[in-house]
């Protein structure tokens, strides 16, 4: 069957095939979405992960399962089918946090300490079994596979070098499950509920063990925001009063934020010249504005030194990535 005939199988399976169907807007990934409206039912949302595209399910549904075993707040999953990469999930809503932010600035600190409270609550459970590691060395192959995108070869290989000190200098003696894609785009604040059921969680299927502070810093140095210049430290008093590791925790944050902000950026140039996604392109300043503090601090002196040699992604630069766009092959 075509993929839109499965689809529609799935869906007559479900008790879903009276259902209006409406797109969402997806993510970076391979993965579509659809908000479906039924006459008789509360609204709920369709993923599409094509097995064909290279998607799999399966990391997603264990990791629903384990958020909500931690008391935290992840969509039910009302069917699934693993073979062709297809879920119909409880819908969470519009109200997401990158919007609720702006909208109401009073609500800006409570939800972000409500969020950072879901972490906390995240890393007591011990993990789920059988997920992967984001430790130094993982993390530091991330970036290196992804940077040439920006920049040359060899300066990716001179920052993974120094990116790798620094990240081994950090205490990983108690990994957590980091969501790694944690930030106000995939946070939807639910208003309804109470306590931190009020933070509905998305896209998490790339969870790993990592570093407790990873989480943290994709939140607090997000790549599409920033925070109000006096809630930012606050909560960062906040989550270094309650921070546990041996390391220190501005350094700490700082390395964390710095590798995923070199990724990011990296990724941003990758969306438009593999993928023929140039709408990120405009995101890139305020990743690098987000690098560069990261770089400030004095631990970091000699990532800085090298740092320096990255092209700038100003508008020129912009331009000319757009100007390649979709230009290189998959890889």
């Amino acid at each position: 069957m075509s993929r839109s005939a499965d689809i529609h199988a799935f869906l007559e399976a479900a008790g879903w095939g009276m259902a209006q169907r409406a797109p969402l807007a997806g993510d970076a990934g391979n993965r579509k979405y659809e908000r479906l409206s039924h006459p008789q039912k509360d609204p709920a949302i369709l993923m599409d992960a094509d097995p064909a595209n290279g998607e799999d399910i399966r990391p997603f549904l264990n990791i629903a399962a384990h958020l909500k075993s931690c008391g935290l707040s992840s969509p039910e999953v009302y069917d699934a089918n693993r073979d062709l990469g297809l879920i119909l999930l409880e819908d969470f809503g519009d109200q997401l946090l990158f919007d609720v932010a702006i909208a109401s600035p009073e609500l800006e600190y409570p939800l972000y300490k409500m969020c950072l409270e879901a972490l906390e609550r995240l890393h007591q459970t011990p993990p789920p079994p059988n997920v992967g590691s984001y430790f130094p060395q993982d993390m530091a192959r991330a970036t290196e596979i992804t940077l040439p995108w920006y920049c040359s070869p060899d300066l990716a290989a001179a920052i993974t070098a120094e990116l790798i000190n620094q990240l081994n200098s950090l205490d990983w003696t108690h990994p957590v499950l980091v969501l790694r894609d944690f930030h106000a785009q995939n946070i939807v604040y639910r208003p309804e509920q109470s306590e931190l059921a009020q933070i509905g969680l998305l896209d998490f299927q790339d969870a790993q063990l990592g570093h407790p502070l990873y989480d943290a810093a994709s939140l607090i140095h997000d790549a599409r925001r920033s925070l109000h210049p006096d809630i930012e430290p606050r909560l960062k008093d906040a989550l270094a009063q309650t921070y546990a590791g041996s390391d220190n925790f501005h350094h700490a944050l700082s390395t964390l934020s710095a590798q995923r902000n070199l990724r990011v950026l990296a990724l941003f140039a990758r969306l438009c010249l593999r993928d023929g996604k140039p709408g990120y392109l405009k995101l890139m300043p305020h990743v690098w504005n987000n690098l560069w503090r990261d770089l400030s601090h004095p631990h970091l002196s000699n990532l800085f030194r090298i740092c320096q040699s990255l092209p700038e992604p100003t508008p020129k630069r912009q331009s000319e990535l757009r100007a390649k766009c979709a230009s290189r092959p998959m890889s």
